[in-house]
């Protein structure tokens, strides 16, 4: 039996439709986990995350649940003592780089200095700007956001990162990115 799905932002009907329907394929193919859904969901909300109620929650048979976050927030307290880093302007661009962060992003720190935040993501993904553009509005609301994401080496192989960003954590206009890999 497929999980229930109780999604966030709950008001978001094309997202709740689109992670609906993931699921009905999933669940057809007998591919349904959270991590296969999560994976899906990304292919157009890239920070979104799934996560299955844990059994204690559950009561007596009742089915279980996912919860689904179209730009989840599970970003680390921790996230200031991250060795890469970055300080954006408001128009997402990279005013400082940490040397960790252009080793994450397998580019010379330099060379990310005055590009916008997008010009280093997936380049084969045709609505990542539209999705980091739609973030960033969620983000400024918020006053921080942060989750997890996929980010492929630049030779293709997969790995998973985890950032938090923070509005203003270096003055006014200054935001702060904190990025770190996800061991598996």
């Amino acid at each position: 039996m497929a999980p229930g799905l109780r999604l966030f932002p709950n008001d978001d009907q094309d997202f709740a439709a689109f992670a609906r329907a993931l699921l009905a394929g999933l669940d057809a193919a007998r591919a349904a986990t959270a991590p296969a859904l999560q994976a899906a969901l990304r292919t157009r909300y890239p920070a979104a995350v799934v996560a299955a109620q844990e059994e204690l929650a559950r009561h007596g048979d009742t089915p279980l649940v996912w919860y689904v976050y179209r730009a989840g927030s599970i970003g680390s307290s921790r996230a200031h003592e991250w060795e890469a880093w970055a300080i954006l302007d408001d128009e997402r661009h990279f005013l400082e780089v940490s040397p960790a962060l252009a080793g994450i992003a397998e580019v010379a720190a330099d060379d990310m200095l005055g590009h916008p935040l997008e010009d280093f993501t997936n380049p084969a993904d045709p609505s990542i700007r539209d999705d980091i553009a739609n973030l960033w509005v969620d983000f400024l609301q918020r006053g921080s956001i942060g989750s997890s994401i996929r980010f492929n080496f630049a030779d293709g192989r997969h790995r998973e990162l985890e950032y938090n960003l923070e509005v203003a954590a270096d003055g006014a206009g200054r935001h702060r990115l904190s990025v770190r890999e996800l061991r598996r």
